[in-house]
């Protein structure tokens, strides 16, 4: 059976993203070639042709050809929440199933047999105060801030994550993750407080 990934944030051929995120491999070195092929590796390893991943925006900052020829060497069914530095990979499209500002996803129990119901999502590069289906359990996955937000999202009642690769959902789930849906109690009678989210059993699977 197929799986559904989840990221965000991998900025391939960013000159200066491991001077901004220190703790990322290759950072010591400074070695963003080194960098870059450890996050294609790592896609290509997890993500089976087959898969769908979710990407929440920034995926890379290579031009033109460059940006082409990544595409081709990242495996699976491709959908991006356009992030503020993914212009360049705007103009490939055709590699993508859906390029959009903001997605509104919902994973069935057809799908998934752990799901008892269906799980809606709203995924966007950045982080939404307000969005679709809140008050009704949608969650809300984003980029953009590098883990400044965790704290924030874990003092909050909201059902709302960051998923790019330097927050705390990539970090506790060990970096390269296999699997990536959101189920369990989402739409749990009264499963809003902070406690419960962050004890409950619940998977966020990551690729990063």
């Amino acid at each position: 059976m197929s799986k559904i990934y989840w990221s965000a944030d991998a900025h391939i051929g960013h000159p200066s993203i491991l001077k901004f995120m220190p703790n990322r491999p290759y950072a010591l070195e400074g070695n963003t070639q080194a960098h870059d092929e450890w996050i294609i590796n790592l896609w290509q390893k997890t993500v089976g042709k087959h898969d769908k991943i979710y990407f929440a925006g920034d995926l890379t900052f290579r031009k033109s050809e460059d940006a082409r020829r990544l595409l081709e060497q990242l495996p699976g069914e491709k959908y991006l929440a356009v992030g503020n530095h993914d212009e360049a990979i705007k103009a490939h499209s055709n590699y993508f199933r859906k390029v959009a500002q903001i997605m509104e996803i919902t994973i069935k129990p057809s799908i998934y047999e752990v799901l008892s119901e269906e799980l809606c999502i709203v995924l966007c590069h950045y982080p939404l105060l307000d969005w679709p289906g809140k008050q009704q359990g949608t969650v809300m996955l984003h980029g953009h801030c590098h883990g400044t937000m965790d704290d924030y999202n874990v003092n909050s009642a909201d059902l709302r994550f960051d998923i790019g690769i330097d927050g705390a959902l990539a970090k506790q789930v060990g970096g390269n993750v296999l699997v990536p849906f959101i189920y369990d109690r989402a739409y749990n009678p009264g499963y809003k407080n902070v406690i419960g989210l962050k004890n409950r059993d619940m998977v966020i699977g990551l690729l990063f």
